[in-house]
């Protein structure tokens, strides 16, 4: 006789591991999937599609701004049941016991977590971060629950030099069977075929044949669509070219306006299926290939596989009817108040800064005007050198709001060395006013752009009150907006709904001072020192190519043009009379 279950689901199967719509039901008992057959049951559902639950391959849940129980709540009802999270933005504020209290906060939310240990915290020793995981520390982190892979390597110079402790925390991950993930931005030739030899997979593509050059390595390809790097449409025609089950889809950092708005992972499923791609094939990239290249249980849906399910009204919109995890329905519908957050905050010290504080002076010789580097922000990740000549005003560097050419700062703000760091920056828009932020990828530290330098103090000195957040500063009528976010001066504690209203707010101040829509989410990443090209850390200006502090000032400016046709600048008669 036929056992009985707990659950019926009858619709068309999404069969990830054949690729294939089936008419068949999923039969569900004691939270586990036990046959794609009839079963007689105790309560029975019908959707139009059942799918496995979505897994985003790569994420930071600290890009959202809210702790994982509050992103859980807005992600699950869109049918994500999973994520692999590398809490690498805690790792660099907190260090081990942030990546600790991550996975402990996991706990209050039915939503998946599960993690990689941060490999590269610092990202280089270039700034000055809150915290720092050798191999011991990586190695002790392994062993935690839940952990299924070192997280990605960002110190691919290290790699490739055979260098001790980077190769040590690959070794340990391999000991335990674990995944290793990559980080390998515009790595290509020789350099990627020896560093294939010790990484799993690379999320940093954002060009097709970038990505094709991978996939022909043997890695483990993502493609991302996250707020700040929308490479999923670019990278899309890899799927007519190679095996899609070598595919992974990922969102890597989606701040949380995109999260309410579109969603997650299945904005990412969504957008492909938008693009051509075949519907299966797209929920396989967000499901059964990420699964199998962490070895996850779920992700599928056959006898034996938790039972994480989602209803579909329809496929190819991914338009959700229910959602079910480990057999339970829509568990975050009731909604729920989460324990207080184990992650630490007041983390955010520094002491308070006035306008000369973060000037530049000028060096001897230079009357009116000077020439400088300046960060082009250009889109997305990526910036570009530039050369600008800015005024002189009383022996000091003075920004041009007028020509887009703002004053830049990043403050150590982890109670450290105290260094502050000073540049420019052109493509954020700014008008007036300053905008900062203690989002500062990766070390985290205060970072502040703005058009004169009391409205950065301004600023910076609110978020040092908030304990962290996002800040605009209008001085025209001394109004602030702001965003509290005090949990490791990165995130917050209130629901998603609250903080993306409060983040909307900064975000319309910001355009009213005249910055440019993605200003915010590019201001967060001007002080990335591990991505081409200028960058600012709390100790100086970078050129990331050459790995190397330089001076802000250019003696000649011909100097810095040469053949180099990347290399934009401003015209010198540019400079208005001080």
């Amino acid at each position: 006789m036929t056992q009985s279950v707990d659950t019926l689901v009858r619709g068309t199967l999404v069969n990830v591991n054949t690729g294939n719509l089936e008419e068949r039901p999923v039969a569900i008992d004691g939270g586990a999937i036990v046959a794609l057959d009839e079963r007689p049951a105790e309560r029975e559902l019908h959707a139009n599609y059942i799918a496995p639950g979505l897994i985003d391959a790569h994420m930071h849940v600290e890009s959202s701004m809210v702790t994982l129980p509050q992103y859980a709540d807005a992600v699950v009802p869109n049918g994500v049941t999973s994520v692999v999270h590398d809490p690498h933005e805690i790792a660099n504020v907190i260090g081990a016991t942030g990546v600790r209290a991550v996975i402990q906060d996991a706990e209050q939310t039915p939503l998946k977590a599960r993690f990689t240990v941060p490999s590269s915290v610092p990202a280089s020793d270039l700034q000055d971060g809150g915290a720092t995981l050798p191999p011991d520390m990586v190695t002790a982190l392994l062993e935690e629950p839940n952990v299924v892979a070192l997280g990605e390597v960002m110190d691919i110079p290290g790699l490739l030099a055979g260098e001790k402790d980077v190769h040590a925390k690959v070794r340990a991950a391999r000991e335990r069977g674990l995944t290793v993930d990559g980080h390998m931005p515009r790595v290509t030739g020789d350099d990627l075929q020896e560093a294939a030899r010790y990484l799993d997979n690379d999320h940093e593509s954002i060009t097709l044949a970038e990505a094709r050059e991978k996939a022909d390595v043997g890695l483990h390809v993502y493609l991302r669509e996250g707020s700040s790097s929308k490479n999923l449409a670019e990278l899309l025609p890899l799927t007519e070219e190679i095996d899609t089950r070598r595919l992974s889809l990922c969102t890597d950092d989606r701040e949380v306006t995109d999260i309410v708005d579109r969603g997650g992972i299945d904005f990412a499923v969504r957008k492909a299926i938008q693009e051509g791609a075949d519907p299966v094939e797209a929920v396989q990239m967000a499901t059964i290939n990420t699964a199998e290249n962490y070895d996850l249980p779920f992700g599928k849906v056959e006898p034996g596989a938790p039972a994480d399910l989602v209803l579909l009204e329809e496929l190819d919109s991914w338009r959700v009817d229910d959602v079910l995890i480990d057999g339970e329905l829509n568990p975050t519908e009731d909604g729920h108040t989460p324990s207080p957050t184990n992650i630490p905050t007041d983390t955010v010290e520094f002491p308070s800064v006035s306008a000369p504080d973060l000037a530049i002076t000028a060096p001897d010789g230079h009357g009116r005007g000077a020439h400088v580097r300046v960060i082009d922000a250009v889109g997305g990740l990526q910036t570009e050198p530039m050369i600008a000549e800015v005024p002189v005003r009383d022996g000091t560097l003075t920004p041009k709001p007028n020509e887009d050419l703002l004053s830049l700062a990043v403050i150590e703000r982890h109670g450290g060395k105290e260094g502050i760091g000073r540049g420019f920056v052109h493509g954020l828009g700014l008008d007036r006013g300053a905008v900062g932020s203690t989002i500062a990828h990766d070390a985290h530290n205060c970072v502040v752009a703005g058009a004169d330098y009391t409205a950065m103090a301004a600023v910076a000195n609110k978020l040092k009150e908030l304990d962290g957040g996002v800040v605009a500063y209008d001085p025209v009528d001394d109004e602030f907006a702001s965003l509290a976010l005090p949990v490791a001066g990165l995130m917050s504690s209130e629901p998603i709904e609250t903080v993306y209203e409060q983040f909307e707010t900064v975000e319309s101040h910001a355009a009213r001072l005249g910055m440019a829509e993605t200003g915010l989410m590019e201001l967060s990443f001007l002080a990335l020192e591990v991505i081409p090209t200028y960058r600012l850390t709390n100790n100086g200006l970078v050129d990331v190519t050459d790995g190397k502090y330089v001076d802000v000032t250019v003696s000649e400016h011909t100097e810095e043009q040469g053949p180099d046709a990347d290399r934009r600048s401003i015209p010198d008669d540019s400079v208005s009379e001080p």
